[in-house]
């Protein structure tokens, strides 16, 4: 099939796609577990927000109010380390990863389940239209959703330190929902991937996960693991903000403690790469899984 009549069915097909996958994967009970459990951290934010309102101090600089703390350190300094280190476990680490997972699987194998995978089978859809408007539309309900969680977790939490804390540290806020992207256009299609050739996808989601981009990450060859290039553009942003962060503490560095950190318009190129190739394999699966 031609790329370019892809390009010219998108419009007819992808709407209607795009609106029955969403709507599926927003009324799905587990979507609202996960959500629920993303608000948490919001919670501890209003919490953070009431201990640190007695104890902060304030001037007035050029009209506008500046917080400290009692130590007289900048509050929003300390408070976008509490907004960074949840937001690498909530909104672009665990949490998020197991709402990928259940996305894929709600894309991709409740279509086998309802038999309707058949049916698409049979009709003029190609395969790679199966696969990416299906993979597209979890891209941005799961952007959309993190992308508002993690916007309004940035707002509970720097709330302390006034609007000028919020302003100071937008660019963190652009950072995690430049993650969050990334994140799922490369983790979502290897997890609609595993959905098209296993049985039993959610095992096979986390075992990949667990073993792959966590053990592996770790090791010397963890350039070929996602979170490698993640982490790389992560190190990368916090170091040109001003960040006192090492190549370790994201533990890109290899058994000599030599840095192997990738430059991160690389990484996003590779990001990008593996989406793509996913896709195509993805594809594959579906024109030649026997029903």
């Amino acid at each position: 099939m031609e790329i370019s009549k892809m390009f010219k069915r998108f419009p007819t097909l992808f709407p209607p796609i795009f609106k029955d996958c969403s709507y599926r994967l927003i009324t799905n009970k587990l979507t609202w577990v996960l959500v629920a459990i993303l608000m948490l951290p919001c919670a501890l934010g209003l919490l953070v927000y009431y201990e640190f309102s007695g104890d902060r101090i304030s001037e007035e600089v050029n009209g506008e109010k500046i917080y400290y703390t009692s130590s007289g350190e900048l509050l929003h300094e300390d408070l976008r380390v509490l907004f960074l280190e949840i937001s690498e476990y909530f909104g672009i680490g665990f949490i998020a990863l197991l709402l990928g997972i259940m996305f894929s699987s709600e894309l991709i194998s409740e279509e086998y389940n309802l038999k309707t995978m058949q049916i698409l089978r049979t009709s003029p859809i190609h395969p790679i239209e199966i696969f990416t408007y299906r993979y597209i539309s979890g891209i941005i309900t799961g952007v959309i959703l993190l992308g508002l969680y993690s916007t309004i977790f940035y707002i509970i939490v720097m709330m302390g330190a006034g609007i000028h804390g919020i302003l100071e540290e937008i660019g963190l806020l652009a950072l995690v929902i430049k993650i969050v992207i990334l994140n799922w256009i490369g983790f979502l299609s290897i997890f609609c991937a595993i959905n098209v050739y296993f049985e039993r996808p959610y095992l096979i989601c986390f075992i990949y996960w667990l073993f792959w981009e966590q053990i592996m990450s770790g090791q010397n060859y963890q350039q070929i693991t996602l979170t490698h290039y993640i982490n790389s553009i992560i190190y990368d942003s916090l170091t040109e903000m001003g960040w006192s962060v090492t190549a370790s503490d994201y533990g890109l560095v290899n058994s000599n403690n030599d840095t192997i950190a990738t430059d991160p318009l690389i990484s996003t190129f590779i990001i990008l790469i593996v989406g793509i190739s996913f896709i195509f394999i993805g594809s594959r699966g579906i024109s030649s899984k026997q029903f």
